[in-house]
């Protein structure tokens, strides 16, 4: 039981597509209407959601899009930028506060600020300036001096200032249009957000400090392939990731993964098998001592009698792991291969691999004791771990997350497979149709993928493990003979 619930703890955040998360708002969502939230522009969509995913500014602050920046605001923008980039915090205390955001101004920009500045509307200029300020003083090793001629019509030399020049040639400031940057007119919240995204993208690529990430790409006679490890629960450090992966990504003709999140059919097909259909219970399924933990956790989290005694053990183990992950800012909407299946919608094809209906029928065929386990390591933790004579050994799921994260960002393949802990000496039952088998399906596509006589190009993401190890695809595809070259 010890080895079973360490490995189908660790496996299953490191392999498996976290199926219940992206369910968990269908089951409980408050059936109330809820309103659509305004959007930015469509030039702005994309740059002000990785600003959302960045996690640089407060949630509250995404709203009004289309309203004039004020200088509390860009101000508080610009110092969480710095901060973000740079590691440090200006000032412990709330920068919420006037008089807290008019001194961490001060260290920041060397800018005073009397209180009534605070609700004067910001231009464009204005705008350009702070986050020019923010590069240098976050990067003072790179290049500053250098001549570039802005060729907008409203620039002139008296006008041509280092930040313009800066931000226009490396491609962070558009013109309004094509002849005119229209610095002097007012700032919407969508330019200095979108403008704010782009600076910290190009100012983390420029530092090498974007996500490598597990990634490899391999060619065959006429195709290429590309092999990213995807973990699929995440959290905001895992982005940006570096260029080599988003523009690999963009040069690619179609998106291979394990599930396609937008099958709503097989989407269906998961939320009728998550649950118990013929009246059983899971109390009628679990001991007595996993069931009273259970009912402790689901009541904590606000869950009702009727909703958590008819789930499967995996799938209340799903969301109890997901929803103490969430304390910590890792998430399944950050995975890697849910960002990723985002950017391909309605760009490129994406090619299922298993789906959905495979991964639930695959959780759903393991026995009681296997799932109880599942369960179980979900709700103990080193806190409050079992006493000495159990033979349950308790593992910190979020620990163990926390160290595949920073293993993925830094290209870490042996820090990786250190994680996942994989015995390749002791394939059992569960080692055998959780991984080994499925390692094999997966390498089979690739190599169908790899001998394409349309030479297209395929973008594979499925999760980390299957591509580490000895057991692993790229161990596989080297054995056969292919050169598959890490990119870090």
């Amino acid at each position: 039981m010890k080895q079973i619930v360490k490995k189908l703890t660790i496996l299953c955040m490191a392999l498996v597509l976290c199926l219940s998360t992206l369910n968990l708002q269908v089951a409980y969502a408050n059936e109330e209407p809820v309103n659509q939230p305004e959007l930015p522009s469509t030039w702005a969509l994309e740059d002000v959601q990785m600003l959302s995913i960045y996690d640089i500014i407060d949630l509250s602050m995404f709203a009004d899009y289309k309203a004039s920046v004020t200088t509390r605001e860009l101000y508080t923008v610009g110092i969480r930028l710095y901060e973000k980039i740079s590691g440090k915090t200006v000032i412990n205390e709330d920068i919420s506060i006037d008089d807290t955001l008019i001194k961490a101004t001060y260290n920041v920009f060397n800018v005073s600020l009397q209180q009534s500045d605070l609700d004067f509307i910001t231009t464009r200029k204005n705008v350009v300036d702070v986050l020019y300020g923010v590069i240098k003083k976050s990067a003072p090793t790179f290049e500053y001096d250098y001549d570039y001629t802005v060729d907008y019509e409203d620039i002139t030399p008296t006008n041509n200032g280092d930040s313009i020049k800066y931000l226009v040639s490396n491609k962070l400031l558009n013109g309004v249009n094509d002849k005119r940057l229209e610095l002097n007119d007012s700032c919407t919240k969508e330019q200095l957000f979108a403008l704010t995204s782009r600076t910290y993208y190009y100012v983390i690529q420029k530092l090498d400090k974007a996500a490598k990430g597990v990634f490899w790409k391999v060619e065959g006679e006429k195709s290429t392939v590309y092999l990213l490890g995807s973990i699929h629960l995440a959290d905001s450090t895992l982005y940006p990731m570096n260029d080599d992966i988003l523009d690999a990504f963009d040069s690619s003709d179609a998106l291979s993964v394990e599930v396609d999140m937008f099958d709503k059919e097989g989407l269906a097909y998961m939320q009728e098998n998550m649950v118990y259909q013929d009246g059983t219970t899971i109390d009628q399924v679990l001991s007595e001592e996993t069931y009273k933990l259970y009912v402790d956790k689901m009541e904590s989290f606000g869950v009702t009698k009727e909703q958590y005694d008819v789930l499967k053990p995996w799938e209340a183990a799903f969301l109890i792991q997901n929803s103490e992950a969430a304390k910590s800012s890792i998430e399944a909407g950050l995975g890697v291969d849910v960002y990723l299946m985002s950017k391909a919608l309605n760009n490129k094809p994406i090619i299922e691999i298993e789906g959905y209906k495979f991964q639930t029928d695959l959780l759903n065929s393991f026995d009681n004791e296997i799932q109880e386990a599942f369960l179980f390591s979900s709700l103990t933790s080193p806190a409050n771990e079992a006493d000495d004579n159990s033979d349950v050994e308790v593992v910190d799921n979020v620990a163990i997350l926390t160290n595949m994260l920073t293993a993925w960002k830094s290209g870490d393949i042996e820090g990786l497979e250190k994680c996942i802990g994989f015995d390749e000496n002791n394939v059992d039952e569960f080692n055998k149709k959780f991984l080994v088998e499925r390692n094999e399906h997966m390498y089979e596509n690739v190599l169908n993928y790899l001998n394409d006589e349309e030479g297209k190009t395929y973008f594979v993401v499925v999760g980390a493990g299957h591509m580490v190890t000895n057991s692993g695809i790229v161990k596989k595809l080297e054995d056969k003979g292919y050169e598959v070259e890490q990119i870090k």
